[in-house]
């Protein structure tokens, strides 16, 4: 495209001969476009001023930015007689400069302008639209200018509104704006769209004489969000999404008001206006040199990072050890040790970093325990058979679990939706979701556990007035096995499940520590009379209500509890083989039939102290010549001293505090 100018037969110089490019007389200086790979986080570099500031860094040499500092008598933190400035939302919106410029003409941009628009994909519009489009890409400050005779009362209100707004905007589409969305308003209506695109209302056309340009910081997540609900992304918020430098705002802004000076003529008015309630304080971060050097293998001297960091921006100074810099408002994305080093390594260049020649492994950081235990968890229910899931932990608004009062639920505060509503006091729920998703595929039975999350009100596990805790549920239901030639079918019952949670606990060795208190068809597993799971038969109501036709068992534990427990118990402790063989030793008793042997084994293990290294049950008796409630249970002991081999006259005593204790305990009598 040439132009916009159809009026007639362009006439060419005679010095052009035939054969000549045409690009020559219509671009007679030859210019080259630069197309640079940006990656998000590096907003610093989305203008021309930022990459040249890299290129300096490289090549050594020096940086020009055509910008100026306004001097401090010409400064006004509210306003003059045109117009007045205030900021009501000072979290979403930090700094606002305001500068009138009166009496301009609307015109065209210089060609050599349009042609840099142009080359960079902008389309012309007019010098004042084209100096804020030019400096914006030029500095990477976005700036708009309104027009000034259209904003109601001469002011200017930066605020949000707590209901949705119509409003439209220079591409003019009324868009719905939702609620909490920042504007730009003068005294009587929105003009625009903070840090997105101007409003229709307010824009700049032939008729303008008086301007006002806007330059100003806005808070990045909150234009993010904005433009994210609108589905509209102008070079504005790109940039103010990913964050603009807070220290040049009112330089861009007199920069802009100049060059449109320059192209349209008028006045600029002093004072220029610069709200700024939250002032930016740079970061200091230090820099340790041989650091730098161990991270990337090489041997670069101080005075080189000194010079890299310097000529990015850095203002580095040396103490002691280390290098003092300051983080600059245009590098948001540098807050750590380890962007120093980076920034470092690229202008460095990454190809002047030799490699070692040999291969170097890194022994990888030592899991916490509640790593490993979850992994020893799976891995156990999984070699019991069982199948992991992840279910949803968002849960619909209208359950109703067993067990849980209403007021102990926590919903969410901006639900997906009402199937999504309230954060899961169990994992039953997601449980018996799977379970009827398979029974209703023609799973037979199912088998299934879940490791998660789940939330009730409390005192407060990290957030006051909420408990955050994980649990492990266990789950059975339908057929254990199926109808075959040689079986019938067989279900699932309560002996099923309590026969995996008795392995989990000995696997986990836990089994003597493990008290159960049974009730109807519902156990209550403790440890030292805290309570760290049950084991339940889920209600018939709530099962038919999930479309379960089957009895469904499950059993759900407190992880946090068993961690507590497990990690006392797995500091494992290795002896060596003993030198001295075990003293073996045979003893049976005659008690009532209602005796445990479990009781028995108690006995003898307290009585034989340290020396017992292990016992087992090798004949259980009953008949003739024992009366009918008598029964005979005979044990194999043995024995063991480290130190020496042990002899009977050792063992006697032992023996007969066992005999004299199951005696008096449970009337036992030796049976020869």
């Amino acid at each position: 495209e040439i132009g916009t100018d159809h009026s007639g037969i362009m006439v060419l110089d005679t010095d052009f001969k035939a054969g000549t490019p045409f690009a020559k007389f219509t671009s007679p200086t030859k210019d080259t476009i630069l197309e640079i790979g940006l990656t998000p986080n590096r907003p610093d570099a989305a203008c021309h001023a930022g990459t040249a500031r890299d290129l300096t860094a490289v090549t050594g040499e020096m940086l020009d930015i055509p910008v100026s500092e306004v001097e401090s008598s010409k400064v006004n933190t509210s306003g003059h007689p045109s117009v007045k400035i205030s900021i009501e939302n000072h979290d979403l919106c930090t700094r606002y400069v305001g500068i009138v410029v009166k009496d301009v003409a609307y015109a065209e941009s210089p060609a050599w302008v349009q042609a840099r628009l142009k080359s960079i994909g902008l389309r012309p519009r007019n010098a004042i639209v084209d100096a804020t489009n030019y400096v914006l890409h030029e500095l990477g400050q976005p700036l708009h200018a309104f027009d000034l005779d259209t904003l109601s009362g001469n002011e200017i209100v930066v605020k949000t509104f707590d209901k949705e707004v119509n409003f439209t905007t220079l591409d003019e589409i009324e868009r719905k704006v939702p609620a909490g969305t920042l504007f730009i308003c003068d005294k009587q209506k929105p003009v625009a769209l903070a840090g997105i695109m101007g409003g229709m209302n307010s824009e700049i056309c032939e008729s303008t004489t008086n301007i006002l340009i806007e330059s100003a910081w806005f808070e990045p997540v909150s234009i993010r969000k904005s433009s994210k609900n609108l589905t509209l992304q102008s070079d504005s918020s790109y940039r103010f999404e990913r964050g603009v430098d807070p220290t040049i705002t009112r330089k861009a802004a007199m920069r802009c008001a100049r060059l449109i000076q320059e192209w349209c003529g008028g006045t600029i008015e002093f004072p220029v206006i610069d709200v700024n309630p939250v002032v930016f304080k740079p970061q200091t971060l230090n820099l340790r040199p041989e650091r730098v050097n161990k991270v990337l293998g090489t041997d670069i001297e101080i005075t080189r990072m000194v010079e890299i960091l310097s000529r990015l921006g850095f203002a580095p100074v040396v103490k002691n050890t280390v290098i003092q810099c300051t983080i600059p408002g245009f590098r948001p994305d540098v807050s750590i040790e380890i962007d120093l080093i980076e920034e470092i390594a690229r202008i460095y260049d990454y190809n002047k970093i030799g490699t070692t020649g040999r291969i170097t492994f890194s022994r990888p950081p030592v899991l916490p325990y509640s790593e490993t235990f979850l992994s020893q968890i799976r891995e156990i229910c999984s070699g019991l058979g069982l199948q992991e899931i992840y279910t949803n932990s968002l849960l619909p608004e209208s359950v109703n679990l067993p067990g849980f009062d209403a007021e102990l639920l926590v919903p969410t505060l901006n639900p997906i939706s009402k199937d999504q509503a309230i954060l899961r006091p169990s994992l039953l729920y997601g449980f018996l979701k799977s379970a009827s998703w398979n029974f209703n595929r023609k799973l037979p039975g199912v088998q299934l556990f879940e490791v998660g999350h789940i939330f009730t009100k409390g005192d407060g596990t990290w957030i006051k007035g909420y408990n955050e805790s994980r649990s492990l549920l266990i789950g059975v239901s339908g057929l254990k096995t199926i109808q075959h030639w040689n079986q019938k079918a067989t279900a699932f019952t309560h002996a099923d499940l309590k026969s995996i949670c008795e392995v989990l606990f000995e696997r986990l060795r836990l089994s003597d520590k493990v008290t159960q208190v049974i009730n109807d068809e519902s156990i209550v597993y403790s440890i030292k009379n805290k309570e760290i799971g049950t084991l339940t038969k889920v209600d018939t109501a709530l099962c038919k209500k999930m479309d379960i036709s089957h009895l469904v068992f499950v059993a759900e534990f407190n992880i946090d509890a068993l961690i507590e427990e497990t990690q006392r118990l797995n500091m494992l402790r290795y002896n060596a083989i003993p030198k001295f063989p075990p003293f073996e030793f045979d003893i049976a008793f005659e008690v009532d039939k209602n005796i445990m042997s479990n009781d028995l084994e108690t006995v003898i293990r307290q009585e034989s102290g340290q020396l017992l290294s292990n016992l087992h049950v090798f004949d259980v008796f009953e008949g003739k010549p024992l009366n009918d409630n008598k029964k005979s249970i005979a044990y194999r002991l043995w024995f063991l001293d480290k130190q020496r081999t042990l002899s009977s006259e050792d063992i006697e005593p032992i023996i007969n505090r066992i005999t004299s204790s199951l005696k008096k305990k449970y009337n036992a009598s030796l049976r020869a």
